[in-house]
């Protein structure tokens, strides 16, 4: 009996994966044709993937432009298809290990993708502050990336007028660095999860 659940298990997981695939081809494609006409393959594809997807769209999911929603749809299939995977391959599970695979989705899929695409708009937002283009500025200023901390070191700064260069910069590191520490937390959180006997 344990044996046909495993291979279930591996056959569910395999069927994850390829949903999960098919969501990047949705999302990549919903780019190029936002508008499909019925009939068509990305129309079929859109049926299939949309219901899915539109349990994840809301205002929250949302920062500035960008839609973080079918990154945290692909994430919590990603959970569900690493648990099945382990237990197809082993027989068995532990509540550790579950926990580890979700503090692991938390960190590739939430806080760590949230700060690279972060140090990526910082740096944009540097060059164009150092840029004369009004155009690269405005770009800029649209991405308003990290606008807490940018906020915070200003105010660090208190009533001296700061370039934005040099908040920007400050920003960048500060970022990089609680890239680093995040980094490092998850690891040991995902090690001592990995510990729990049960």
């Amino acid at each position: 009996m344990q044996y046909y659940l495993m291979k279930t298990a591996l056959f569910l997981a395999r069927l994850l994966s390829l949903y999960s695939f098919l969501i990047w081809v949705r999302i990549f494609i919903s780019w190029i044709v936002p508008y499909p006409r019925p009939g068509s393959f990305t129309y079929y594809l859109g049926r299939i993937i949309d219901p899915y997807l539109s349990l994840f769209r809301t205002d929250k999911a949302r920062i500035g432009v960008l839609d973080f929603s079918p990154i945290i749809a692909v994430g919590i299939l990603a959970v569900f298809q690493s648990v099945l995977q382990v237990y197809g391959a082993y027989g068995y599970l532990t509540f550790g290990y579950i926990l580890a695979v979700v503090i692991q989705m938390i960190w590739s899929y939430g806080i760590s993708l949230f700060l690279w695409i972060s140090i990526f708009s910082l740096i944009f937002s540097t060059i164009a502050s150092f840029s004369r283009n009004p155009m690269m500025y405005n770009m800029a200023a649209n991405m308003n990336a990290m606008p807490p901390l940018k906020e915070a070191v200003r105010r660090c700064f208190g009533a001296r007028i700061v370039r934005e260069s040099t908040v920007n910069i400050i920003t960048l590191i500060i970022t990089f660095l609680m890239l680093f520490v995040a980094k490092n937390i998850v690891a040991v959180l995902c090690s001592l999860a990995l510990r729990i006997p049960f």
